[in-house]
């Protein structure tokens, strides 16, 4: 399967992505941090380098993501609550992207490669979305019959 960091980037240069990757902030945080928290106003997207990460709404843990995951994609798009808190299971480094950094570097570039990082950007929230569901088909499986 392919990894969120290597859909970000699928049709760009190798200079193109470290182009965008600089403009990341580098991030440590201790076990059981919350990095987001759900209800939130949020408008900065996450590349997570190292560690594991809990996806939690409504008090029910509903994913997990580690290496390579992107989260915070529509985000940056428009800013909204967050729909669910992050909280790190280990020690974890990641990258912070800015949403005016990022909007004012996809503005600079050609128009074609600005159109294809937000289709890729949607690909990395759907594929959030589905393994989402199917870990909430899974806790309902779970649940007693009545």
């Amino acid at each position: 399967m392919t990894s969120d960091l290597e859909l970000l980037f699928k049709g760009f240069s190798e200079a193109e992505r470290r182009a965008f990757l600089a403009l990341g902030t580098p991030e440590r945080h201790p076990i059981r941090a919350l990095l987001l928290k759900e209800g939130e106003l949020g408008s900065d997207m996450l590349l997570i380098e190292e560690g594991l990460l809990s996806i939690w709404a409504r008090d029910v843990k509903v994913s997990e993501v580690g290496a390579d995951s992107v989260l915070g994609v529509t985000a940056l798009v428009e800013p909204h609550e967050r729909t669910a808190s992050l909280v790190a299971e280990t020690e974890v480094e990641l990258r912070r992207f800015m949403r005016s950094a990022v909007l004012a570097h996809l503005e600079a570039l050609p128009e074609r490669l600005a159109h294809l990082y937000y289709i890729n950007a949607f690909h990395i929230h759907m594929n959030l979305i589905r393994r989402c569901e199917e870990r909430l088909i899974q806790l309902s499986r779970e649940l007693p019959a009545r």
